[in-house]
């Protein structure tokens, strides 16, 4: 009877396995659908509902107070922002238009690039394309402005992009802390509402979030003299162009997305005052090398090693077909 009992156990292992495997993605498409549900949430809630509060903005070890009000109306979305501490800046959005009172006073407008977000661009998240270099986890319950929040966790697989842990208001669905997180979670820059009030009488828009914009652009072709081989693992070009440089010059543009994370190649004949070697503001990154008499920078909200890697990526060829 031993021997017979021995020879099920292999098999009976087998089976235990096979379930487990199910078991665990079974839970794993529960986790992308509630991420997913929870993100699209989110996202409706912060074009359609009209809020006013205060926020705190830590980076780099110092800390920001502002105050945001954020108005829709007739489908469109109004925003201000103003800082609480040092020089009065203000930043106003408008539909067409963004104006800044600069800390000399000075107040400048331009025009709003299309397709551009508000505060927190969460446009276009969607956590079923993201699988390749990010985990989505659902993080637990946290309380945040004194209320409660369902935490969304979209983590890096590699060091080569940054992630996000958004707290997630179980009432309205806003985002009440939204952390940019590298590959181990820690928080590198941190935006939380510490008081806010939402307008009960919003009227409740179903604007789902379409796969647009730069997060859903399909992968576009590579046309000209400039080519990129190798660029950081997962990203892709979506996009390119060309841009009057305020000195006259016209720089090609060319951006790149993973579908969460981006950046952005700049190349101009102009090499006076160029880039060398790398810089940053905060989590925005900035590599540059010249080739040829023209400036390549890359920029983005990602880690140094990637912009890096994408101006040594960039060549040029004589000829455009090869």
């Amino acid at each position: 009877m031993k021997r017979v009992a021995d020879s099920w156990l292999p098999a009976r292992l087998g089976i235990f396995f096979l379930l487990a495997l199910v078991v665990q993605a079974s839970l794993a498409d529960d986790v992308i659908q509630r991420a997913s549900d929870l993100l699209q949430r989110m996202a409706d809630a912060l074009k359609s509902l009209n809020y006013e509060g205060t926020l705190v903005y830590s980076h780099e070890n110092r800390l920001e107070a502002l105050h945001l009000v954020h108005r829709y109306e007739e489908g469109q979305v109004q925003e201000r922002l103003l800082s609480l501490n040092g020089p009065v800046r203000a930043v106003t959005r408008e539909p067409d238009r963004v104006m800044c009172v600069l800390p000399d006073g000075h107040p400048i407008s331009v025009k709003r690039p299309s397709g551009a977000g508000g505060l927190l661009n969460t446009d276009g998240i969607f956590p079923e394309h993201l699988g390749d270099h990010y985990r989505i986890e659902i993080q637990g319950i946290a309380r945040v402005a004194g209320r409660d929040t369902e935490v969304v966790g979209i983590i890096p697989r590699d060091d080569l992009r940054y992630g996000y842990r958004f707290y997630v208001d179980q009432e309205t669905f806003l985002p009440l802390k939204s952390d940019l997180i590298d590959s181990n979670g820690a928080s590198l820059e941190q935006l939380m509402f510490t008081a806010i009030t939402v307008d009960g009488n919003t009227p409740t828009v179903s604007a789902r979030v379409e796969e647009s914009g730069l997060r859903g652009a399909p992968v576009a072709p590579v046309e000209g003299r400039w080519r990129f081989d190798e660029p950081p693992v997962g990203f892709q070009l979506v996009s390119q162009g060309v841009m009057d440089n305020p000195s006259g010059a016209l720089v090609e543009h060319f951006l790149f997305t993973d579908r969460l994370s981006a950046y952005s190649i700049y190349i101009e004949d102009d090499t006076r005052d160029g880039l060398r070697g790398s810089t940053h503001i905060g989590a925005v990154h900035a590599a540059g090398r010249q080739i040829d008499g023209y400036q390549i920078t890359a920029v983005g909200e990602v880690p140094p090693e990637t912009v890096e890697a994408a101006v040594l990526s960039v060549r040029r060829v004589d000829d455009p077909s090869d």
